[in-house]
């Protein structure tokens, strides 16, 4: 048979975008230690449905943890269901410096896998077409790409093939080929497959790529965000193990209990853009401690085909505190209430200000988590928590009208396992003092876990991070969780150049990370906004942003959260405000910090002069008049005065890069107020003002592919970039000002 070798593998290629399917029946064979699969297929019920959507972790039995290291997960192997019906199912694993895939599929022509680090299209993408011969049973691969220039144009064949067949068959049903490429192949036309998110593509067709008899793949193809270097757990641990190892793990897999925790018939309604809701939970009646394993989010959809309204969730534990006054018998009666908008100093009671420790963080995109074998999140018990708060996100900006009873599946079991682990939040603390001016291409924010923190609660032997969750909304394009010791940053513990907002999976680690007291953790995000007009805040809405890391350890301590803020006095003096009227600075500081209420504080009559026509305003309008920002009036500097601060904000040079430059400098490197918020009441960590440390900056090693494709990126130094002038920011901004008040025009360095 003559095959498509030419330089165009014509338009019928289309179809071999991309990756990965289930067979029927638990059709695979199935892992593995890296050799080669026999030719049969093997049937068996192991792999019938969503269990097996992530993979286990079958290097994950050396839990022997030592004092200065964590586990190492080594021979990892994953699988995911690449399309809703179990059509394609994509397998790969890792040796050295190749990446090994195998693609079994619901056909007898060809398949098609690529990758693409944006749009999930054909049209640039690293692409590689495999097929079985149908005479000689031969398994193919056609290493190719897609146009740069046309979007619907054939796929090219690459000059350089990279993919290497090891094996393949094809039944009556399905066609399975294995192969392998090293992950930086240096060829101009591959992705190198690192540790950012990337869409991988799949496709499938009827027939075998031979010249003038293709169909093309019609609605066969997609794209699925993946993180595809790296382990990720599933729920029964004992699939590569040994067999004593898989017994047991089946036998704890029995054992294993499930715990809802779900709203019932929340309303969203089409005026809500966003609303928090939170609705307290009793624990299960467990007179030992358990362990809680893993957890999987139970998303209401309205219909088959619709997206779920919940953008992320979050259940805490509630702690025992409660505050004068308060009723301990409150608690049963709240368990029986539908719930109330969080954070509402009218609808919450005051004493779910106690729930703060996460045990489970899910966010769009994600599967849910499952811990490595040697670790367990407990729950009840004598000392264990009794009551649990569900908050859930709703984002609902096509204004829709549901009722929602989303919520958790919690895996718990009696089984005990070596260490007992916990979550924290780290980054920046949700506040108007967050901002990313308008226009810009990458704009970073920096959260800060600092010594004053960890010194005190962190065991001499440190914390282990086993996982994290990097959350930023619509404007976040990457995320770094960074490590900083003795006046040095060690490697990233996580790093995504290529931020997904719509695929917030946990990232499980290779190699687990030690955190030693006095170590930093810095959550480090850069924004995109060459589309807005205004400048974006910190805030709840998907409108505005968030750069947080939710974090997975052990040994467990009492720690729900560490992070940091712009001190408020330091953020006014940023932008060369120092007093509003009727408010003092120590006001404006509370009002930050304790959540108040500005008309506490603001004679109506003041604030009155603010207040314009709500009719035919948009969101993003009514979340600018709502802002803190918009109530407060500029009294000093005189040049300034009877601005609401945000209107000050507004007339700002956004436009020149230098200046931007200078504001997202001084807000990194200037005065980080730092948070170590912890869940017993028995403790008290106080809120202490730093600044940035100085460090020397981890560097990757350069990469040995002279054409690998450069991307832009916004250096993550501590001190990138060096001003050329000791003058302060705000003398810039007084001066622009000035001179633009009187219509001159300069350019502003």
């Amino acid at each position: 048979m003559k095959f498509l070798l030419t330089c165009r593998c014509h338009l019928f290629l289309m179809a071999y975008i991309l990756i990965a399917v289930r067979p029927p029946n638990g059709l695979i064979a199935w892992p593995h230690d890296g050799s080669s699969t026999n030719h049969q297929l093997h049937h068996g019920s192991h792999h019938n449905g969503r269990n097996i959507t992530s993979m286990v972790d079958d290097g994950a039995n050396n839990d022997a943890v030592s004092k200065s290291a964590g586990v190492h997960h080594s021979n990892w192997h994953r699988i995911e269901m690449m399309d809703a019906n179990g059509l394609y199912w994509l397998e790969w694993w890792t040796k050295a410096k190749d990446i090994y895939f195998r693609v079994t599929v619901n056909t007898q022509g060809f398949i098609g896998l690529g990758f693409s680090r944006k749009s999930g299209r054909m049209s640039g993408a690293d692409m590689v077409l495999l097929w079985v011969d149908d005479r000689s049973g031969k398994p193919n691969a056609l290493d190719c790409h897609g146009s740069f220039t046309d979007r619907n144009a054939a796929p090219i064949q690459d000059d350089t093939q990279n993919y290497i067949v090891l094996d393949g068959f094809q039944n009556g049903t399905h066609t399975q080929v294995e192969f392998y490429r090293p992950i930086e192949t240096c060829d101009p036309y591959d992705i190198p497959l690192g540790t950012d998110t990337i869409k991988v593509l799949w496709a499938f067709g009827d027939t075998d790529p031979i010249h003038g008899n293709l169909k093309g793949h019609g609605k066969n193809r997609g794209f699925k965000p993946l993180h595809l270097l790296g382990p990720m757990f599933r729920k029964n641990h004992g699939s590569s193990s040994s067999s004593s190892s898989s017994t047991t793990a089946a036998r704890h897999q029995q054992d294993t209990q499930k715990w809802d925790v779900t709203v019932q018939n929340v309303t969203i309604d089409s005026s809500m853009d966003t609303l928090y809701w939170c609705k307290i939970v009793k624990a299960p009646s467990l007179t030992e401690k358990h362990h809680i394993i893993g957890y999987e989010a139970l998303l209401t959809r309205a219909s088959v085909s619709s997206q779920p309204l919940v953008h992320h969730m979050t259940l805490f534990e509630c702690s025992t505190k409660s505050y004068p006054g308060s009723d301990p018998a409150s608690w049963d009666v709240w368990v029986k209430s539908s719930g109330a908008v969080c954070n509402s100093n009218l609808l919450t009671p005051r004493d779910w200000d106690a729930c703060i420790t996460p045990v489970a963080v899910w966010s769009i995109g994600s599967t849910g988590q499952f811990l490595p074998p040697h670790v367990g999140i407990p729950v009840g018990g004598k000392t264990g928590a009794k009551y649990y708060m569900l908050e859930i996100h709703y984002d609902n900006p096509l204004a829709l009208q549901a009722t929602d009873h989303s919520g958790f599946r919690i895996h718990y079991s009696k089984h005990l396992r070596k260490h007992d682990g916990g979550v924290m939040i780290s980054g920046v603390s949700v506040s108007d003092t967050q901002l990313i001016p308008p226009g810009q291409k990458l704009y970073r924010n920096v959260g800060i876990c600092g010594p004053s923190c960890s010194n005190v609660m962190f065991p001499e032997d440190g914390i282990k991070i086993i996982s994290g969750t990097l959350h930023s909304h619509r404007a976040g394009r990457k995320m770094t969780l960074r490590h900083v010791r003795n006046g040095k940053e060690l490697p990233r513990i996580i790093e995504d150049d290529n931020y997904d907002y719509n695929y917030q999976q946990v990232r499980q680690l290779e190699n687990e990370t030690v955190v030693l007291p006095g170590d930093y953790i810095i959550t480090d995000c850069a924004y995109e906004t060459t589309s807005r007009k205004r400048p974006t805040f910190g805030g709840y809405s998907t409108k505005q942003e968030m750069c947080l890391s939710f974090i997975t350890y052990y040994p467990r301590i009492d720690l729900a959260g560490c992070y940091s803020m712009t001190p408020v006095r330091e953020f006014f003096e940023t932008f060369g405000v120092y007093q509003f009227y009727s408010l003092n600075m120590t006001d404006v500081e509370n009002l930050f910090l304790y959540n108040g209420n500005v008309l506490d504080y603001i004679p109506n009559t003041i604030y009155a002069k603010t207040k314009p026509n709500r009719a035919n305003m948009t969101e993003e309008d009514i979340l600018y008049e709502e802002s803190l920002l918009n109530k407060l009036i500029i009294s000093d500097p005189v040049e300034f005065h009877d601005r609401t601060f945000l209107s000050h904000l507004n007339q700002l040079p956004w436009s020149e890069p230098l200046f931007t430059k200078r504001v997202e400098q001084s807000m990194i490197n200037g005065k980080h107020m730092t948070f170590c918020r912890v869940s017993n009441d028995a403790l008290s960590i106080p809120s202490e003002i730093i600044r940035y440390p100085n460090f020397t900056t981890f560097v990757k090693p350069p990469s040995l592919c002279p054409y690998q494709m450069l991307m832009d990126s916004a250096p993550l130094s501590s001190k990138s970039t060096k001003t050329t002038t000791t003058l302060p920011l705000n003398y810039y901004i007084l001066s622009y000002l000035i001179i633009l008040n009187y219509s001159l025009f300069i350019y502003f360095i």
